[in-house]
């Protein structure tokens, strides 16, 4: 089982993604419209995972660079983000190659 299958979404191809809408609870959509604040965050270890759950909870999309990790650090941060992206009721988005966006419950992600 893969995170895309926790979430009901299918991996994109790269063609895909450059074609991105997001959308907010009110139908509104396309570029970041109401979709909240926006953090990014470059983790240099597993430790760093705490910040970036507490920006979920303040209802901050997060996008998060793993392409500098050793594969199972990687996989281990993705597998607690994705928990708790879950228990928030949000979703989450590969945009690239080791580049991963999580919104919080109310953005949706096309």
């Amino acid at each position: 089982m893969g995170v895309f299958d926790l979430f009901g979404r299918s991996s994109k191809t790269k063609e895909d993604r450059g074609a991105t809408t997001f959308s907010t609870a009110g139908g509104q959509s396309g570029g970041m419209h109401k979709a909240g604040p926006v953090s990014v965050f470059d983790p240099t270890s597993y430790d760093d995972v705490a910040k970036m759950i507490d920006s979920l909870k303040e209802s901050k999309n997060i996008i998060v660079h793993l392409e500098k990790l050793k594969k199972e650090t990687a996989m281990r941060i993705l597998d607690m983000l994705s928990g708790a992206i879950y228990a928030l009721g949000g979703g989450v988005y590969e945009m690239e190659d080791n580049i991963f966006m999580f919104s919080p419950n109310g953005v949706e992600i096309l």
